[in-house]
């Protein structure tokens, strides 16, 4: 008789604990949720800059794991495979564009190349950069001989 209660013990434990999995593939609870647009795949080059403001109250809610968004069907997928958005004139789409400390004509180089290359792990941040060989001037992105260096 002890044995049995044992086992349905063991049996009811494991089938609680695994068998009710509150998120779902590539996500974890927060405890503490914050409802943010970077959350999402982003529709445009402004949606990562929207920051979000605490919840009034504490919510737990399932959040994608690191550098995973969720997709319109609501599922968390990689960042690098959210759908591109349209970029301004001579940009282009980088789904996780590699982390560059200057993008500008002060920076530039003739081969096109980041002057100062960071071997980081970072955060994926789709947006719009300046092709290879471009640089920013003044907020648009020119060819390197145009930024008079």
């Amino acid at each position: 008789m002890g044995q049995l209660f044992i086992t349905l013990l063991v049996v009811f434990f494991l089938k609680s604990s695994l068998g009710s999995q509150p998120c779902g593939v590539n996500e974890y609870l927060e405890s503490c949720a914050k409802d943010c647009l970077y959350d999402n795949c982003p529709k445009n080059a402004q949606d990562d800059s929207v920051s979000c403001a605490s919840p009034k109250e504490c919510v737990s809610a399932c959040k994608c794991i690191f550098n995973h968004r969720r997709a319109d069907n609501g599922t968390c997928i990689q960042t690098t495979s959210c759908p591109p958005f349209d970029c301004p004139a001579n940009e282009v789409f980088d789904p996780c564009p590699s982390f560059c400390p200057g993008e500008d004509c002060k920076s530039a180089t003739p081969h096109g190349l980041c002057p100062f290359p960071m071997l980081l792990v970072v955060y994926c941040t789709p947006s719009c950069r300046c092709p290879r060989g471009h640089w920013r001037k003044n907020g648009v992105c020119v060819p390197y001989e145009e930024c008079g260096i």
